[in-house]
């Protein structure tokens, strides 16, 4: 008798597991380019993130600033950094047209600049709001910093990861923007 009580509580749990929801960022889709006479190559560095948001796991704030939730069954669809690169440089493809974005490789050495961007915080509440904090740094051939930015932005939400990661994907998008109107305006 134990041991189909045993066989029973095994295929009872097994059945009201629940199953991980994936997401991911998406590109903006803009109204107006920021130039389409910029036609030079630029390359993404590999995004940095905090150790905390580096994670499968999508995180967010507890009721107060210092609770942070791990989600175990809200992820990323895969490595974080990877897909906030691949958004990035996809928005940029879309801002400057006529420019070749392209992720940096050890191979890749014909370029006119190369964008850093380290996250310092990527949080938010969900029910309440998503928020940014970045720096950029454009960087010439020589690895010199020409010109670098900070972006920090909130973007109030109220409906869980349908409205969090959205909002996500729009503040990548206001990122995108600063690094396109910053690399066109350089003299």
């Amino acid at each position: 008798m134990k041991k189909y009580i045993f066989v029973l509580s095994i295929l009872l749990s097994a059945c009201c597991s629940t199953e991980p929801n994936f997401y991911q960022p998406v590109a903006t889709k803009y109204e107006n380019v920021a130039s389409d006479k910029f036609n030079n190559t630029i390359l993404i560095n590999q995004i940095i993130l905090p150790s905390e948001i580096a994670r499968p796991q999508i995180i967010s704030l507890g009721k107060y600033d210092y609770e942070i939730r791990v989600d175990e069954f809200n992820r990323w669809a895969s490595q974080p950094e990877k897909m906030f690169q691949r958004v990035i440089n996809e928005n940029l493809s879309n801002l400057l047209p006529n420019a070749l974005i392209e992720n940096q490789t050890v191979l890749r050495k014909n370029y006119k600049y190369a964008i850093a961007i380290e996250i310092q915080d990527l949080n938010g509440r969900l029910d309440e709001k998503s928020y940014l904090d970045a720096n950029y740094y454009i960087k010439d051939k020589r690895n010199n910093i020409i010109k670098s930015g900070k972006f920090n932005k909130t973007i109030a939400i109220n409906d869980g990861y349908s409205a969090y990661i959205p909002a996500i994907s729009n503040l990548l998008g206001e990122l995108s923007k600063n690094i396109a109107n910053d690399i066109i305006n350089i003299k």
